[in-house]
């Protein structure tokens, strides 16, 4: 899916012509699951499926049809309303350019395509809110830099759309580069690109078992983290997040902890260690270790986060026994979607054959494979 795709659902639905192309992926997260809002480490990679669209300034009001579902709610700027649907994601942008910029961006229509699965663990609200936030930035001059972009979609998650994320979604999909990984320390907010090793390529696993983030049990993970939190600052602790937490602290706090805060906690200090690790092994080409990591983290979001299924467990089994497999783990919020591979390149026709035939015998119904490659992050040109 590309420009002419795009030019051609455009002449469909508009006369005239476009003024701007804007593109933004989405992305797979390599490790570090649930460590973002918890002000931990993430290595994220944006991908080639990728949300876009063609856009211009508009007269009055915000006019956005998308291929996959359809038109949105029409809507003045001035005043973006609490909308259901698709277009919510609109509106929450809308706001959220509207809170950075200090007033409202101005009235724009286009059209809006993407290979993304929805609700697939692979960011597609974020790839919409990049896309839709290049866009703005491009017609109306504002020539805000990829990092504001990126905050300004997390704003839209988090305080319009009322999805509690950490921001790793929406700067993986600011910040991608072709043929790297992005580790990023989310307290901070440095980033660093890494190369991903010649001969490996990234795998979607979609169980194509579909969940909504915003309906799942994400935001009450992100409770019950804030939860263990309290407890330690209530032993005195100077901590203003799980990342301040050593495993020492968390041991010694074993009996104050309920056992649901107790394990959230241990699985976020584990998955820290297990993210700066796994950075290493993939710069020195230790790929072993690299498989060893993707494991634990798995274990680790399926039995102290609880946020892993029947399906993605038989997924990562099928992947884990399957020819050229350098690793494999659930990525995403989890409940549902997607697990991520780093599969051998010249082996993967036999290891997608091998993986499909294997989670084919769980009755679980059919999954999408695929493979991805690293990717640059959102942009949009005028045209």
């Amino acid at each position: 899916m590309n420009l002419e795709s795009a030019r051609q659902f455009w002449s469909e639905k508009f006369p005239g012509e476009p003024q701007v192309f804007a593109s933004a992926p989405g992305r797979v997260n390599l490790i570090g699951e649930h460590t973002d809002y918890n002000e931990g480490f993430v290595f994220p990679a944006a991908i080639s499926r990728r949300t876009f669209g063609l856009f211009r300034l508009g007269e009055d009001e915000v006019s956005l049809i998308s291929q996959r579902l359809g038109p949105n709610a029409p809507f003045h700027p001035e005043s973006p309303p609490r909308s259901k649907g698709w277009g919510r994601y609109a509106c929450a942008v809308c706001s959220a350019l509207k809170d950075a910029v200090g007033s409202a961006p101005p009235p724009i229509e286009g059209v809006v395509l993407s290979d993304l699965p929805g609700g697939g663990g692979l960011s597609s609200s974020a790839a919409l809110e990049l896309c839709l936030a290049s866009a703005w930035n491009e017609l109306a001059g504002y020539q805000l830099p990829k990092e504001d972009l990126a905050e300004i979609a997390w704003v839209a998650e988090t305080r319009y759309v009322g999805v509690q994320c950490g921001r790793m979604d929406q700067m993986a999909s600011a910040l991608g580069r072709r043929g790297h990984a992005v580790f990023m320390d989310m307290r901070s907010l440095d980033w660093e690109a890494v190369t991903i090793p010649d001969g490996l390529c990234m795998g979607i696993l979609d169980t194509c078992k579909p969940r909504s983030l915003a309906a799942s049990a994400y935001n009450l993970r992100v409770q019950e983290c804030a939860r263990a939190v309290e407890s330690f600052a209530e032993r005195g602790a100077d901590v203003r997040s799980l990342r301040d937490v050593t495993s020492e602290m968390l041991e010694q706090a074993t009996g104050d902890l309920d056992s649901v805060a107790y394990r959230r906690a241990k699985h976020v200090l584990s998955e820290n260690e297990r993210t700066v690790a796994f950075r290493s092994a993939l710069e020195s080409g230790s790929l072993r270790e690299v498989g060893r990591l993707c494991r634990e983290s798995h274990e680790s979001l399926k039995s102290d986060y609880e946020v892993s299924c029947a399906e993605l467990d038989a997924m990562a089994r099928s992947a884990w026994n399957a020819p050229g497999c350098v690793g494999a783990r659930m990525t995403g919020a989890g409940f549902g979607g997607c697990c991520v591979a780093l599969v051998e390149e010249d082996r993967w026709p036999e290891f997608e054959r091998a993986v499909k035939a294997s989670y084919g015998m769980y009755g679980f119904r059919e999954p999408s494979i695929y493979p991805v490659a690293a990717d640059d992050g959102a942009f949009a040109r005028r045209i």
